[in-house]
């Protein structure tokens, strides 16, 4: 039976993000404990194989992580503890407890920023077609770029309007499966990807001393998180808007200010509630679930589209809806004002036809008095 290895444990997650920072965690441990990160397995086994103070190490671990954000920092403390936990290595509750206090606040230190439709559109015009495809699905659908990169073709529903995506429970963070959709303009600059989207995997096959690719590879983006992000960064250069945080150096308009813009734009216009469940918020998804149907979700999609799109002119989209609003409502005043005339002459026809009815009713008494006094002066000429 072969034996088993420190970092076999990671073959319980499903998640490549997780894999990825939990192996990221430890060669930041390694290089505090050994100097160097790699190879992260055969580090490992050292680790675990040779006599340590382990809280030491641990202590200065938490050091070296100075000046990152504090979700950074837990997730690489919970990654560490959890290998020590896997490979029998032993210690105390306490002092895990004394570690957490420790790191200070909650908060991300970069300060985020949301850029604006045209900004958005400057910096999808120096994209190539297969990140801008990847990029405008993000933003106009709310996923998190780690679940739009384990997309296959057959997940994305081309012929619907709008487009749904299912997205898989094998792609979540959390295993759920659920459905969210894409504009019309990203359905078409997928359309114009998928033209192209095999030559660019021959091409990226070719370069075996640049890229190690796979000619099968099943999925809509066949690239990799790290390449994804290396052409973002070259598009915010080549816009303008490659800015960073003073503190931390990491970039203010990354992958994830998608997100943020899909989410502050949508819900402005329909139920936060359903754009919650659209992104994955687990905390809503049951509820939407069971109050609406797809059609139902699909149309309140429909209703806020106008708010995520990018190459059409977003403000122009507002401004003519504001003014078909406008146009109604005048209408609708002209309406209400022929309404009230109506209803005023026909009040006044009603009033002369009264009056009518009276002076005819006048009339005929008239003409019954004025025949009684013919009879009477006939009745007299007779005597």
């Amino acid at each position: 039976m072969e034996k088993r290895k420190p970092l076999d444990f990671l073959k319980q997650y499903s998640g490549v993000s997780t894999k990825r920072n939990y192996k990221s965690a430890y060669r930041d441990l390694f290089q505090v404990v050994y100097g160097q990160r790699d190879p992260v397995e055969e580090l490992a086994e050292k680790y675990v194989g040779e006599s340590r103070e382990h809280r030491q190490d641990i202590e200065d671990f938490l050091v070296s992580l100075k000046g990152m954000a504090p979700k950074t920092i837990r997730t690489k403390i919970t990654a560490v503890r959890t290998f020590l936990i896997e490979n029998d290595i032993d210690i105390n509750t306490g002092f895990w407890t004394r570690i957490s206090k420790r790191i200070k606040g909650s908060r991300a230190l970069t300060i985020d920023q949301v850029p604006t439709h045209e900004q958005f559109r400057k910096v999808f015009n120096h994209l190539v077609i297969a990140a801008r495809a990847l990029f405008i699905v993000l933003l106009s659908s709310g996923m998190r770029i780690g679940e739009a990169l384990k997309l296959k073709p057959g997940d994305l529903e081309l012929n619907r309007d709008p487009v749904r995506v299912n997205v898989r429970g094998e792609y979540t963070k959390t295993g759920n499966p659920r459905v969210t959709f894409i504009s019309r303009e990203a359905k078409e600059i997928v359309e114009e990807w998928l033209k192209v989207r095999d030559e660019y995997l021959q091409q990226a096959v070719s370069k075996t001393g640049l890229y190690d690719k796979d000619p099968d590879d099943p999925r809509l983006f066949p690239f990799s998180h790290a390449n994804a992000y290396v052409m973002w960064n070259e598009a915010l250069r080549k816009s303008g808007f490659d800015k960073r945080d003073e503190s931390t150096n990491r970039h203010t308009v990354h992958p994830h200010t998608l997100r943020k813009f899909f989410r502050t734009k949508l819900a402005a216009v329909i139920s936060v509630d359903v754009v919650e469940a659209l992104m994955g918020h687990e905390g809503y998804l049951t509820e939407v679930y069971r109050r609406y149907s797809m059609e139902d979700l699909a149309g309140f999609y429909k209703q806020g589209e106008h708010a995520l799109l990018v190459f059409t002119e977003s403000g122009e989209v507002s401004k003519l809806r504001e003014e078909v609003v406008k146009q109604r409502d005048q209408l609708q005043a002209i309406v209400n004002g022929v309404t009230a005339e109506n209803m005023t002459l026909r009040a006044k026809v009603e009033t002369q036809e009264a009056k009518i009815e009276r002076q005819e009713l006048e009339m005929e008494k008239l003409r019954g008095k004025i025949d009684r006094v013919l009879a009477y002066m006939d009745e007299l000429e007779k005597s």
